[in-house]
């Protein structure tokens, strides 16, 4: 194999960068990143999860998950309940972050709009690829 040849990972990071910044800058308005809206949006399908439920929901580490949480734990947007007996608790969006979700949604709908724009008919083949490349690594 040649050393020439482009990483696929880093290709893939800087990809990922540029997506960020796109949606993030969507998002800016609302006091939301992608990142926590991604994880209030997948919070919001589950059935109070717990952390470790959540992380492999969304494929975080845990620690670095609960450092995303924690300032939406803070501002009301979600809600930690703990659980007799057990270390940690329940997670919850809290309607006060279901609201934030619902002001965040046309920003998030642009960004989106402006990447299938660009993606044009092989979004549903660059989904699918992703999804296999992550069932596979």
């Amino acid at each position: 194999m040649s050393d020439d040849l482009p990483c696929v990972c880093g290709r893939l990071r800087r990809t990922s960068r540029a997506l960020t910044r796109l949606y993030d800058e969507a998002l800016a308005p609302t006091g939301l990143t992608v990142t926590q809206f991604s994880v209030m949006r997948t919070l919001g399908r589950l059935e109070h999860p717990n952390l470790a439920e959540l992380a492999e929901a969304t494929a975080h580490e845990k620690s670095a998950l609960w450092r995303t949480l924690q300032p939406l734990v803070k501002k009301g947007w979600v809600a930690s309940a703990p659980v007799a007996g057990k270390r940690g608790g329940r997670l919850a969006v809290t309607d006060v972050g279901r609201g934030k979700l619902e002001e965040a949604m046309p920003g998030w709908r642009a960004a989106q709009a402006r990447v299938s724009e660009t993606l044009g008919p092989r979004e549903a083949a660059l989904i699918e690829l992703l999804s296999e490349v992550e069932a596979h690594v």
